[in-house]
């Protein structure tokens, strides 16, 4: 699962002309394998892809962005290995020196527990990102039952 892959992809691509990489399910085996050459090779500065794209052999990693790390889709539960993108990308990070962002509006009660006690720095964002959304946050209260 790629949040709007398409738009993802334009928007890293316009920044890094023909340094990013795409790796997701929907590839042919052959594409995908070209791709991961190319990737280990240090073609790209950014890799783009669904929770398999985490294993890519990046040269160099600096940054792992998980967006809307929240989703279930990042748990890897139908076939062994089991795993979570999100647990993998902070191992992957502690190994390489590289920060990983937990991105999501509404992050995973485990992420944010996690948070709360300080095993991660959370950020707040406390207006919306883009001008075309320039309506304003929703008002939210926790209720303690």
């Amino acid at each position: 699962w790629l949040p709007d892959p398409d738009q993802l992809v334009e928007r890293f691509a316009s920044r890094f002309p023909h340094k990013v990489a795409v790796l997701h399910s929907k590839l042919s085996l052959g594409e995908q394998f070209d791709e991961w050459q190319r990737i280990r090779n240090g073609e790209f500065d950014v890799v783009i892809g669904s929770r398999s794209a985490i294993f890519a052999p990046q040269p160099d990693l600096g940054l792992i962005v998980i967006d809307e790390e929240h989703e279930w889709t990042y748990k890897q539960h139908d076939k062994s290995p089991r795993y979570h993108t999100r647990d993998v990308a902070i191992k992957l990070a502690e190994l390489t020196g590289a920060v990983v962002i937990l991105g999501s509006a509404t992050p995973d009660i485990e992420t944010f527990y996690y948070a709360q006690r300080g095993g991660y720095h959370l950020l707040q964002l406390p207006e919306r990102v883009t001008p075309s959304q320039s309506s304003p946050l929703p008002q939210v209260e926790v209720v303690d039952l």
